[in-house]
């Protein structure tokens, strides 16, 4: 089921508002790391997901929708980027298209195959994007590359990084407007 959800197209304020309205939806978060200087908060030297994995100790475990608990964590960590977990616990399912693994190119050969799809959309910062769909009945698994070159899903036991996270790029994650929405 493809669906949209109108005050997502919103990017402004500070990331604690957003981890709470995303936790109003049933959207289990955690807090992320975020990047400092173009290096991840976490302070390895060459970390393989900079400003993309969790703060908390027990990483997805710790994924919650309490606001309490929410605003503990931003008030501690108020750059912190934000997790959503994916699957049936957030009833979300995402396509994560990736730009610099040959995604876009991917992802507009397997439109022109099957159809375009209208969904909602939130641009990465790495120049890729997020294609968001409620998740279905059966659970789904997670995938890397299997669909096509630079494209993976995001399901059970997996999470994106949601907007207005910052990307190690510098560049906003963010919710692609639509004029007619």
């Amino acid at each position: 089921m493809i669906w949209r959800i109108g005050w997502l197209v919103m990017n402004d304020g500070i990331m604690m508002d957003h981890a709470l309205r995303y936790a109003a939806r049933e959207w289990h978060l955690v807090p992320l790391r975020y990047p400092i200087n173009g290096r991840c908060s976490c302070g390895k030297q060459n970390c393989p997901t900079p400003a993309k994995h969790p703060r908390t100790s027990n990483g997805l475990k710790d994924a919650t929708t309490d606001s309490e608990q929410i605003r503990e964590w931003w008030q501690r960590w108020s750059d912190a980027n934000i997790g959503i977990v994916t699957g049936q616990v957030s009833g979300i399912v995402v396509v994560d298209v990736d730009a610099g693994k040959g995604g876009i190119e991917s992802w507009a050969e397997l439109q022109d195959i099957h159809r375009r799809i209208d969904t909602l959309k939130s641009l990465t910062g790495g120049g890729g994007m997020h294609l968001w769909f409620q998740a279905p009945a059966e659970e789904l698994k997670s995938t890397a590359g299997t669909i096509a070159p630079g494209i993976d899903t995001r399901a059970e036991g997996g999470y994106v990084v949601a907007p207005p996270s910052l990307h190690i790029s510098g560049q906003r994650y963010a919710w692609e407007r639509k004029d007619h929405d």
